[in-house]
């Protein structure tokens, strides 16, 4: 009897744990893009914990916005509650630009932050939804928790682009020399602006001790003397979309020094993973190469592009099929030829399969995605009730990305090469959510190279000859799109 009930207590121990840990675990994540394994879990959970910090509420779900600009009226809210402050409360305002009546809490705060001095105003314009620059920041940082700005303004600068006449100096010295802020090769980026997550990082330091930075012993050298600025190399990155983000620091939690736009062109020094390390302004700068095309000077059009050939179908899944005929031998065949020229002129090449196997749909969007791919073709073989429809039609996806009008122009280059080289009647160029291409940023195609219900089209299909020719045609395509 005694172990019955030690048995019942120990189980009803169990279930208790479990749904303790449970509701632990799931507390724990309070916004659902700031995993446990992310730099900023602590100290961003550390400002929530005080009600520094509230997330976005997006389909059901908690969200910080890590990547964000962080406004100078949520800075404001930040420092001033981050050094022990309170809002102000206010009937009238003294900025134009703000609403005691419509946001009484952004007043408020505006208001306190004002008084304390912590932002330069004019005109009676606070500008509270203006990005916030990292100079900015680190005068309101400075004074809201009151370092002693004049002791380190004493101290060499570790920047090569703060020199002691710059306006924020002392600020940005003493953020620096008390483990609050660092720049990204040798420089501090005054009119850079900070995004959310980085300017709670900058905020958690400078309340707790536990979050700060070591410090780096500076010499009294200049720390730009030894720079030279990076000279033109023999790839160009065009810009595929506005408002590209150049970073100081290959990740996207580096500070921003500049943008481009579609079309801006930036030499390519080097490539490590997703990250184009490039000359920008005559300076070194990341940019995420998933929205550069890649342009080479030298050599062939796509000699070091990296692209991703995928074989529709495989294995157990036949495609589609007319008696002995099956899609997925002529994918294959097709792609092993394209694959063949491409390597030929120095492209890096990998196919999401090389014999009869079944990748899943997500696998092939996997696999490309770590292979940092650069461009992803699908080859496929259409099919119809109608034995009368034929010919050549080539997709990219109707969910708009980034990068659309790059997927458009490779369709139309290689849909293009393959009506002609192949003498197929053209379908054209259309959009369809097919998921290897809605899940591929980068620019991504899917082509139908014929009908295997059609007669005319299958017995160009099954034709080794027009294999290698479907294939030229293809390969033709994406030089075609790397020359333009």
């Amino acid at each position: 009897m005694f172990l019955k009930k030690f048995g019942f207590l120990c189980a009803l121990l169990s279930l208790v744990m479990m749904a303790a840990f449970s509701t632990e675990a799931s507390a724990s994540q309070r916004f659902a893009d700031v995993p446990a394994t992310h730099e900023a879990y602590q100290p961003i959970n550390y400002l929530a914990d005080r009600g520094i910090i509230k997330g976005y509420n997006e389909n059901g779900k908690q969200v910080f916005k890590l990547y964000n600009s962080v406004t100078r009226g949520q800075a404001a809210k930040m420092v001033v509650l981050g050094a022990g402050y309170q809002p102000l409360k206010v009937s009238q305002s003294s900025f134009v630009d703000v609403n005691p009546k419509t946001d009484p809490e952004l007043s408020g705060f505006v208001e306190r932050a004002a008084s304390l001095g912590l932002f330069n105003t004019s005109n009676k314009r606070f500008n509270p939804y203006a990005p916030l620059t990292r100079g900015e920041m680190s005068m309101a940082v400075a004074k809201a928790f009151k370092l002693d700005v004049n002791k380190y303004a004493s101290y060499p600068s570790p920047f090569c682009d703060i020199p002691t006449n710059h306006p924020y100096f002392k600020y940005i010295n003493a953020l620096y020399y008390n483990g609050i802020a660092q720049g990204s090769n040798g420089k501090f980026n005054p009119d850079s602006y900070l995004t959310r997550m980085q300017f709670s990082l900058l905020v958690a330091r400078a309340m707790n001790a536990q979050f700060r930075l070591d410090v780096k012993p500076v010499t009294g050298q200049n720390p730009c003397q030894h720079q030279t600025a990076p000279e033109r190399t023999d790839t160009i990155g065009r810009a595929t979309v506005n408002d590209l983000n150049v970073r100081s620091a290959a990740n996207a939690s580096s500070s921003i020094i500049g943008k481009l736009n579609r079309g801006d062109e930036v030499y390519v020094i080097s490539i490590d993973g997703w990250w184009a390390k490039v000359n920008y302004k005559g300076s070194v700068g990341y940019v995420h190469k998933t929205y550069l095309k890649l342009i080479n000077q030298s050599g062939t059009a796509v000699k070091n592009r990296i692209i991703v050939i995928d074989p529709g179908h495989g294995g157990k899944d036949p495609g589609a099929v007319n008696g002995s005929y099956a899609e997925k031998r002529i994918a294959l065949a097709v792609a092993s030829t394209v694959k063949q020229k491409l390597e030929r002129d120095g492209a890096v090449v990998y196919m999401t399969r090389e014999g009869d196997t079944y990748p899943t749909l997500q696998d092939r969007v996997d696999f490309a995605q770590g292979k940092y791919a650069e461009m992803f073709v699908s080859i496929h073989v259409n099919s119809s009730s109608s034995s009368s429809a034929k010919g050549t039609e080539t997709y990219y996806s109707i969910t708009a990305n980034d990068n659309e009008l790059e997927d458009k122009a490779l369709a139309t280059n290689i849909n293009n090469e393959i009506v002609k080289q192949a003498d197929m009647v053209n379908r054209g160029v259309k959009r369809e959510d097919y998921y290897v291409i809605r899940h591929s940023v980068f620019p991504s195609v899917l082509v139908e190279l014929g009908f295997i219900t059609n007669n005319e089209d299958l017995s160009k299909l099954v034709n080794s000859n027009y294999q290698e020719i479907f294939g030229n045609a293809i390969y033709q395509g994406i030089v075609n799109y790397y020359s333009n």
